[in-house]
């Protein structure tokens, strides 16, 4: 059953459905984009004030107040735990399969934690400011999630037949690696993904530059590989300083660790990225470099470059991210551990890199224990998918560029395209200057940005899904 806050979001969208359930079939200019938007907006504001925060989660709250919405408009879906809590939704419009396999959309309905001390505003309360919306995930990704499901509403209302069918899929737990959610259904529920051809999800979207939007669609990412360092020694009373202690060999190899640096080097997948972007460097002597990167690479001025802008996705990483030892003061424990999040440019083979940290910490004592780690995927670029998302943004800015992107972070694509499914990061939100910042204070988002992606991926939807006449 829907909570209140579902039943309220009923309300808001019975109006609609009574208006258009008999309508017939119209081209996307006709269909009234103004009060779409105004209707994305109210109910993110409505999506916002859900508090999702991961740890704990609690996305059946919201996979309840999303299928309130879709009961509203005839849509059935199914709403399913992988744990206590933990709150899995999908639904779909069917297609007759005379375009192909399915497309999801994909979102997930967790968000991270906040420092309410340091936010100007409630970060759950939704506030408008200035033209922003603010809210915890408003960007990461609850903004994506309700544009998602107002486009899937609008090839609903509008009447349109469909030749794939259109999947609308919130899941839980993404920000802790996707277990509970994307990763439970495809390790429990694969039934839910057979006939999938394409994915959509987070990862790459749109930005203006100028008087043209640039929008990057992720094909791939950089992988995560999670270690926790473990020291022992011997322990003792704070006021006897041990030389060997679990603490003292701990943060000698930390210091190692801080001071390595992996070696620099290009990717075929960061290469076609830089050769797609060179149409959009002013200056001539680099745009001519950036298109033969693979020969220039090595030349100082553009690997200078190319560091200052770059650098993330020309070298792997670690992050020293968390250290604990002693519960007190006094007390020299005879165990500390550190906690890296490294992250590894596509084809980086992780048993080589963990060989090679061995050999930079250089201290047999130190244990190495893997806590997250999975391969590279990749999806092919050349698809309709592709093809109708380039197509969408020419139609909305006839200087509109795509390119294809490298994402440093990890998202849940990779779950589908260990599975054969062509996956893509991309939002039909285009951020302004001032937006985000995702998993940031006072994280934030406009709110004419918000209007106006429902209808560029309703179009995407349109030219990939509708059945031809």
């Amino acid at each position: 059953m829907p909570t209140q806050r579902g039943l309220r979001a009923i309300a808001f969208t019975l109006a609609a459905l009574t208006a258009l359930a008999a309508a017939p079939a119209r081209a996307s200019e006709d269909i009234d984009w103004g009060a779409i938007g105004d209707e994305a907006v109210e109910l993110l504001r409505q999506y916002l004030r859900i508090n999702t925060t991961n740890p704990p989660g609690n996305e059946i709250v919201a996979a309840e107040f999303f299928a309130g919405l879709l009961a509203a408009e005839g849509i059935d879906a199914e709403v399913f735990e992988s744990f206590p809590g933990r709150g899995n939704l999908v639904a779909r419009l069917e297609g007759d399969g005379s375009r192909g396999g399915h497309i999801v959309l994909l979102n997930h309905m967790d968000v991270v934690p906040v420092s309410d001390e340091f936010w100007s505003v409630d970060p759950y309360g939704a506030e408008v400011v200035g033209g922003q919306i603010y809210g915890r995930g408003v960007t990461d990704m609850k903004a994506d999630g309700v544009v998602q499901l107002m486009a899937l509403l609008a090839l609903r209302r509008a009447g349109v037949e469909l030749g794939r069918d259109v999947v609308f899929m919130a899941t839980a737990a993404e920000e802790t690696g996707g277990v509970e959610g994307a990763g439970y259904i495809a390790r429990r529920r694969p039934d839910l993904l057979a006939g999938v051809e394409y994915v959509l999800t987070e990862g790459g979207g749109g930005v203006r530059r100028g008087n043209r939007e640039v929008h990057d669609i992720e094909f791939t990412q950089k992988t995560p590989l999670w270690l926790r360092l473990v020291a022992q020694g011997p322990a003792g009373h704070g006021s006897r300083a041990i030389e060997d202690s679990a603490a003292n060999r701990l943060v000698r190899a930390l210091d190692r660790v801080r001071t390595y640096r992996p070696p620099l080097q290009l990717v075929p997948p960061v290469a076609a990225s830089i050769r797609a972007a060179a149409r959009l460097e002013p200056d001539p002597t680099l745009r001519a470099a950036a298109r033969r990167i693979e020969e220039t690479f090595t030349q100082p001025e553009v690997l200078n470059v190319l560091s200052a802008r770059m650098e993330n996705m020309l070298r792997s990483t670690i992050a020293i991210t968390m250290i604990e030892g002693s519960t007190k003061t006094n007390v020299i424990s005879p165990r500390a551990t550190a906690e890296l999040d490294c992250r590894l440019l596509p084809g980086v083979d992780a048993d080589l890199f963990i060989a090679t940290l061995r050999d930079v910490i250089d201290d047999p004592g130190i244990e190495i224990e893997t806590i997250l780690r999975f391969d590279t995927s990749e999806s092919p670029r050349d698809t309709a998918l592709w093809r109708a998302i380039e197509e969408a943004v020419r139609r909305r800015d006839p200087d509109g560029v795509v390119i294809p992107s490298v994402l440093a972070g990890f998202t849940d694509s990779h779950y589908f395209r260990e599975r054969g499914i062509v996956a893509y990061g991309w939002s039909s939100i285009v951020m302004a200057a001032d937006d985000g910042p995702a998993h940031g204070v006072d994280e934030r988002l406009t709110l004419e940005a918000v209007r106006q992606a429902p209808r560029l991926l309703y179009e995407v939807l349109e030219l990939l899904a509708a059945r031809r006449q």
